[in-house]
């Protein structure tokens, strides 16, 4: 009967609404949401019914309603504003597209209605805030550092939205540039014995400015390095027989900081070329070398030149006299006041009126002690 009809009519339409009211919308933007600014951005919702309904609300009073006709609904495109566009995508899905702005932050809400059922969804526009930390730059080292230029690295940013770094570089303590580097690392060339300093810091894609690094400085040089000559090793047990040679150490004094590092040593000498080459070249860390084939009672020349990535540095040029008989060890003990300089040379002792007593008579005097107060 019609009265039977329209009851059944009248329960159905209840459960759809029913069922309907009990879907949750399908909301692209929530609380933790967050835009970048001068960017295209959108928020999508998802209704189960054609009939929509964006919001705008704040410093925008705007609103735009789709029907629930299909297909006509379909594809639609509105404009809310300038600023922000509603496209249907299909029967029961919706995009707001926008351009996201600084003076959109916490002060715009959008929200999505679906008319059937009253269901909604809304959020708060929030626009990331400008970097507020620096990129971290390594000192440059020696592989950072060709003949002529520099290779700099740094941390990337965790920050969101960003655009470029920007490496503001100074020579000898005046200002020489201002770069731009799409990556985190930039080449930029240099001159030997110039000193450059390098900071970098973040821009966003909004052109906003994040705080400046630390600035790394450094010098391209090749070092000057020290040498020093222990005593000669190595002497026979006969002292008359001096033709028998003797060994030459030589130890490099390592510098304390170069940029870049030095790499190898090259020491040049006149010690007996016939048994060692007059030129020997080792790899830095190593700093020392014996020269074998020393002459006793000669003089010779030890010249040291160190070399990194730029080329070799000066020379230095030491000499080294071979004394005919082994000298005397001396060991040198260190306190907070005085210098103790130990000799074991032996003196023979004579009988004099100062000398015949206690423990300094019967041959000879060993182990004289000097003090010096230092």
């Amino acid at each position: 009967t019609p009265s039977l009809l329209k009851m059944i009519f009248l329960i159905v339409f209840s459960l759809s609404l029913a069922i309907a009211h009990s879907q949750t919308l399908g909301f692209s933007c929530t609380s933790s949401t967050r835009f970048c600014p001068n960017v295209p951005s959108e928020i999508t919702c998802d209704t189960t019914t054609p009939a929509t309904t964006w919001d705008l609300s704040g410093n925008i009073d705007d609103e735009i309603t789709f029907g629930g006709q299909d297909p006509v609904g379909t594809n639609e495109t509105s404009d809310v504003n300038d600023d922000f566009t509603a496209i249907k995508t299909d029967n029961t899905s919706s995009i707001l597209k926008f351009t996201s702005q600084i003076e959109f932050n916490n002060s715009l809400t959008v929200k999505c209605t679906e008319l059937v059922s009253g269901d909604s969804n809304s959020c708060i526009i929030m626009i990331y805030d400008a970097p507020s930390t620096s990129p971290t730059i390594p000192i440059p080292g020696y592989t950072d550092i060709s003949f002529n230029s520099v290779t700099l690295s740094w941390n990337p940013s965790t920050e969101q939205c960003i655009d470029h770094y920007n490496i503001t570089i100074t020579r000898n303590n005046m200002s020489l540039a201002d770069e731009m580097s799409d990556t985190t690392s930039y080449v930029y060339p240099i001159d030997r014995g110039v000193e450059y300093c390098f900071t970098v810091f973040v821009v966003d894609i909004a052109n906003r400015r994040g705080p400046d690094s630390m600035s790394q400085c450094l010098t391209a040089e090749v070092p000057e390095v020290p040498v020093i000559i222990p005593q000669p090793t190595n002497y026979p047990d006969d002292p008359d027989n001096l033709d028998d040679p003797v060994d030459v150490f030589i130890d490099i004094e390592q510098p304390d900081s170069s940029r870049p590092e030095v790499l190898k040593y090259i020491v040049i000498h006149d010690v007996n070329v016939s048994i060692t080459p007059n030129t020997i070249t080792f790899s830095s860390p190593t700093t020392t070398t014996t020269l074998t084939g020393a002459i006793r009672g000669s003089v010779y020349t030890i010249q040291v030149q160190p070399s990194n990535t730029l080329g070799t540095g000066n020379i230095t040029s030491t000499t080294v006299a071979i004394p005919s008989v082994e000298p005397p060890p001396i060991i040198t003990l260190m306190s907070p006041s005085m210098t103790m300089i130990m000799s074991t040379s032996t003196i023979p002792s004579e009988k004099t009126p100062d000398t015949e007593s206690e423990g300094l008579g019967g041959g000879a005097i060993a182990g004289i002690v000097i003090a010096a107060i230092v």
